[in-house]
């Protein structure tokens, strides 16, 4: 029984993305804490990422839709977002990936009132242009990804076209050894052009994006400013990193 209960909860998490302890106790019908030594038990063979109350699949950045991403871990996007939006000033021009995380940054920039130019492929960036005024939007348009709420542009060489102060970017796998990528090769092209074309790049992004690598590389950690995370698991082989390239990286 307790066998079977581990695999549907690994199910769970692969279709919805994230649950709750209360949810998993209403639908198998035992204790709230049978189900935390479940999850526990989960996140010790590193099967599923543990938070406060419940507990997410490591492969939500990959196949869960944005409303369901959007959810996740908000308290930590939020913090995480908060000692960014410290880093940017008002009247900087920003280049914003399609992420929740990012997403999480610009609301928290536009709560502090201060005013922003903004280059990004993000349709919920463009939603939230609509009710401020202190934020100007420039659209990388293309094909609309509705799943993710983002735009795939068929001309890349449109990148060339912006600069800005900073990137703020949350991809899909950051890693020691292979730097920064990501898991489609026109994202990844995407956000390898706004490091390039930014004076500073910010990568904000939960722990579950740590010590992961995506199949396409977006540009190695040499090229980037600092991290801004939840949790680093393997703290020493980071500030190593953080020495040796010349970034910071700072947990909330």
């Amino acid at each position: 029984m307790k066998f079977e209960r581990l695999n549907e909860i690994e199910n769970i998490l692969k279709i919805n993305g994230s649950v709750s302890v209360n949810d998993l106790s209403k639908r198998f019908k035992v204790s709230k804490e049978t189900i935390r030594k479940d999850l526990d038990y989960l996140s010790s063979k590193k099967k599923i990422g543990r938070v406060h109350g419940g507990a997410y699949s490591f492969e939500y950045n990959k196949s869960v839709p944005y409303s369901a991403r959007d959810k996740m871990l908000v308290n930590e996007k939020k913090e995480i977002a908060s000692i960014a939006a410290d880093l940017i000033d008002d009247g900087n021009t920003l280049f914003i990936d399609s992420s929740t995380t990012s997403i999480q940054v610009l609301k928290k920039l536009l709560s502090d009132g201060k005013k922003l130019k903004v280059i990004t492929n993000s349709l919920t960036c463009a939603n939230i242009a609509l009710k401020n005024d202190n934020i100007d939007i420039y659209m990388i348009g293309g094909s609309l990804n509705k799943k993710n709420m983002s735009f795939k542009t068929q001309t890349p060489e449109i990148y060339n076209s912006f600069n800005a102060d900073y990137a703020v970017l949350s991809p899909s796998g950051i890693d020691v050894k292979c730097g920064i990528t990501d898991k489609s090769a026109s994202s990844s092209k995407m956000l390898s052009s706004f490091i390039k074309r930014a004076k500073h790049t910010l990568i904000v992004a939960d722990h579950s994006k740590l010590d992961s690598v995506s199949a396409f590389s977006v540009s190695p950690l040499t090229e980037i400013d600092g991290i801004i995370t939840d949790k680093i698991n393997d703290s020493n082989s980071w500030q190593s990193a953080a020495q040796k390239y010349s970034f910071f990286i700072k947990e909330i």
